[in-house]
């Protein structure tokens, strides 16, 4: 499976719309402390299906 973008709306820290896209290749989020990167993860994982 590979995850080709992500659209986060209204979840955590993203309140308004954003898409990012994963190309090919090594993609990373980057940026300062408390910027919403472990968000990111956190919305895949939720996309995904876990459940804690």
């Amino acid at each position: 499976m590979r995850l080709s973008s992500l659209e986060i709306k209204g979840f955590k820290s993203f309140g308004d719309r954003v898409i990012i896209h994963f190309d090919k290749g090594v993609t990373s989020v980057v940026g300062p402390n408390g910027s919403g990167k472990s968000n990111v993860v956190d919305a895949m994982r939720w996309v995904l299906g876990e459940q804690k």
